[in-house]
Protein backbone atom coordinates (compact mmCIF):
# COMPACT_ATOMS: atom_id res chain seq x y z
CA UNK A 1 0.00 0.00 0.00
CA UNK A 2 1.08 3.54 -0.84
CA UNK A 3 0.29 6.70 0.22
CA UNK A 4 0.75 10.49 -0.88
CA UNK A 5 1.86 13.01 1.31
CA UNK A 6 -1.44 14.08 2.38
CA UNK A 7 -2.46 11.33 3.27
CA UNK A 8 0.32 10.70 5.67
CA UNK A 9 -0.43 14.17 7.35
CA UNK A 10 -3.58 12.88 7.93
CA UNK A 11 -2.67 9.53 9.68
CA UNK A 12 -0.36 11.11 12.23
CA UNK A 13 -2.32 13.94 14.37
CA UNK A 14 -0.34 17.15 14.23
CA UNK A 15 2.30 16.18 11.54
CA UNK A 16 2.96 19.44 9.40
CA UNK A 17 3.91 19.30 5.94
CA UNK A 18 7.20 21.34 6.96
CA UNK A 19 8.28 18.80 9.55
CA UNK A 20 8.36 16.45 6.87
CA UNK A 21 10.14 17.57 4.52
CA UNK A 22 12.73 18.18 7.41
CA UNK A 23 12.98 14.67 7.95
CA UNK A 24 12.88 13.99 3.91
CA UNK A 25 16.04 16.76 3.86
CA UNK A 26 17.82 15.35 6.61
CA UNK A 27 17.04 11.82 5.09
CA UNK A 28 15.45 10.34 8.01
CA UNK A 29 12.53 9.83 5.65
CA UNK A 30 13.30 8.46 1.53
CA UNK A 31 9.86 8.34 0.19
CA UNK A 32 9.71 7.51 -3.80
CA UNK A 33 9.53 10.81 -5.47
CA UNK A 34 6.75 10.97 -8.81
CA UNK A 35 5.60 13.93 -10.87
CA UNK A 36 2.82 14.16 -8.54
CA UNK A 37 4.95 14.40 -5.47
CA UNK A 38 6.53 12.06 -2.90
CA UNK A 39 4.57 8.57 -2.13
CA UNK A 40 4.93 6.94 0.57
CA UNK A 41 5.03 2.96 1.56
CA UNK A 42 4.18 1.44 4.77
CA UNK A 43 7.09 1.53 5.79
CA UNK A 44 7.80 5.32 5.40
CA UNK A 45 4.48 6.00 6.73
CA UNK A 46 5.83 3.75 10.40
CA UNK A 47 9.17 5.52 9.94
CA UNK A 48 7.41 8.51 10.33
CA UNK A 49 5.00 7.77 13.36
CA UNK A 50 8.33 6.21 14.91
CA UNK A 51 9.99 9.61 14.24
CA UNK A 52 6.94 11.70 15.27
CA UNK A 53 6.78 9.75 18.64
CA UNK A 54 10.41 10.51 19.50
CA UNK A 55 10.33 13.33 18.83
CA UNK A 56 6.90 14.37 20.55
CA UNK A 57 6.47 12.00 22.73
CA UNK A 58 10.14 11.08 24.32
CA UNK A 59 11.25 14.46 23.50
CA UNK A 60 14.45 13.57 21.77
CA UNK A 61 16.37 16.73 20.45
CA UNK A 62 17.22 16.74 16.84
CA UNK A 63 20.71 16.32 17.38
CA UNK A 64 20.68 12.99 19.00
CA UNK A 65 17.65 11.60 16.64
CA UNK A 66 20.10 10.85 14.03
CA UNK A 67 22.05 8.33 16.61
CA UNK A 68 18.72 6.49 17.73
CA UNK A 69 17.71 6.04 14.08
CA UNK A 70 20.91 4.94 13.04
CA UNK A 71 21.20 2.27 15.74
CA UNK A 72 17.47 1.61 14.83
CA UNK A 73 18.02 0.69 11.75
CA UNK A 74 21.09 -1.66 12.37
CA UNK A 75 19.09 -3.79 14.86
CA UNK A 76 16.50 -3.44 11.94
CA UNK A 77 18.66 -4.66 9.82
CA UNK A 78 19.97 -7.43 11.98
CA UNK A 79 16.64 -8.77 12.89
CA UNK A 80 15.94 -9.44 9.08
CA UNK A 81 19.47 -11.12 8.99
CA UNK A 82 19.08 -13.49 11.57
CA UNK A 83 15.54 -14.20 9.92
CA UNK A 84 17.06 -15.55 6.74
CA UNK A 85 19.88 -17.01 8.44
CA UNK A 86 17.32 -19.12 10.79
CA UNK A 87 15.30 -20.00 7.49
CA UNK A 88 18.04 -21.11 5.96
CA UNK A 89 18.92 -23.41 8.66
CA UNK A 90 15.40 -24.66 8.82
CA UNK A 91 16.08 -25.88 5.47
CA UNK A 92 18.93 -27.97 6.38
CA UNK A 93 18.56 -31.73 7.25
CA UNK A 94 18.03 -32.80 11.03
CA UNK A 95 21.43 -33.77 11.05
CA UNK A 96 22.71 -30.55 10.14
CA UNK A 97 19.95 -28.66 12.47
CA UNK A 98 21.18 -30.70 15.33
CA UNK A 99 24.52 -29.58 14.82
CA UNK A 100 24.03 -26.31 14.61
CA UNK A 101 22.50 -26.09 17.97
CA UNK A 102 25.11 -28.04 19.68
CA UNK A 103 27.39 -25.47 18.47
CA UNK A 104 25.16 -22.73 19.56
CA UNK A 105 24.47 -24.19 23.25
CA UNK A 106 28.54 -25.23 23.46
CA UNK A 107 29.61 -21.56 22.95
CA UNK A 108 26.74 -19.04 23.55
CA UNK A 109 28.36 -15.97 24.02
CA UNK A 110 31.30 -16.34 21.32
CA UNK A 111 31.38 -13.88 18.52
Amino acid sequence: MTMREQDVLKSITGLTRIRLETWIQEGWVIPTRSEHGFIYTEIDVARCSLIWQLEDELEIDQESLPVILSLLDQLYGLRRELRLLMRAVEKQPQNIRSQILDSVQQNPGDE
